[in-house]
């Protein structure tokens, strides 16, 4: 499939969102739990509506036949084989205390396919784009080719991982697995985006939604990298989620978690 015009479209979004953005920060932010669940946490803020609301006209403008799923609002169906993903705040934690690690995630899938995707970080003043055959990181007006690691040495990796809604056993389990190559920490998108860059080699991560991965597969394929459940399926529907930097190192980790990810929903 021709990926010319949605390259176009996803490489000149930065500039309009990031405007958006400082633009909108004279305004308050306003910060929701929209939690069920009164001991869990998950904030949703007024800058996430927005963000939300403006990235989906921009795209209907541009792609009006195609269909759109976002954290926020309802689907917007479309009876072609397009679908554009967005997750206007992805670290909308991060982004309430201030941490800069916070990102807008928009992408692409064909035929339920992710295609290409953009990570676009307004307060790092980056972002990470990919075409059909490579990944490039966008950073002080350059454009570099990202290229993961081929390291598959489990003396040298590095292990980033969160756990989305499972409890401290199952954390604790993990990091016994893998001992001093774990990191429990995550951030956010910026973790994936780093292992496209070849600074990490293995993201894990549990109860992801689509909208959260679907622009960062493209990202971390055409970089070199692997990504696919837990269970070696496809990683589009979201859900458990392993990412690692080349093909090696993922068959040896899925090996690893086989007996843990019995234990994790």
């Amino acid at each position: 499939m021709e990926l010319k015009k949605p390259f176009i479209f996803l490489k000149n979004l930065p500039k309009k969102i990031n405007s958006f953005y400082f633009k909108k920060l004279k305004s308050a932010i306003v910060i929701n739990d929209k939690s069920k669940d009164k001991k869990k946490y998950n904030p949703v803020t007024n800058f996430d509506k927005s963000f939300e609301k403006f990235i989906r006209s921009l795209i209907s403008k541009s792609f009006s036949k195609d269909a759109i799923t976002g954290e926020e609002f309802k689907d917007k169906n479309s009876m072609n084989n397009f679908r554009w993903s967005v997750d206007p705040i992805d670290g909308t934690k991060a982004f309430v205390i201030g941490v800069p690690t916070w990102s807008n995630l928009i992408g692409l899938t064909y035929k339920e396919k992710s295609v290409i995707g953009l990570a676009n970080f307004p307060e790092l003043n980056r972002y990470y784009l990919n075409d059909k055959k490579n990944t490039y990181l966008y950073k002080n007006k350059k454009k570099i080719i990202l290229k993961s690691s081929k390291n598959y040495d489990f003396k040298k990796i590095k292990i980033i991982s969160n756990f989305h809604g499972n409890n401290l056993k199952k954390k604790i389990k993990l990091t016994k697995t893998f001992g001093k190559m774990f990191r429990n920490v995550s951030y956010d998108a910026l973790s994936y985006c780093l292992l496209a860059e070849g600074k990490i080699d293995v993201v894990i991560e549990s109860n992801l939604k689509s909208y959260d991965i679907v622009p960062l597969i493209p990202i971390i394929k055409n970089s070199g990298g692997c990504i696919s459940t837990w269970k070696n399926n496809s990683a589009e529907e979201g859900g458990n989620i392993l990412a690692t930097s080349n093909k090696k190192l993922h068959k040896k980790i899925l090996k690893i978690i086989n007996p843990i990810k019995k234990n994790i929903k």
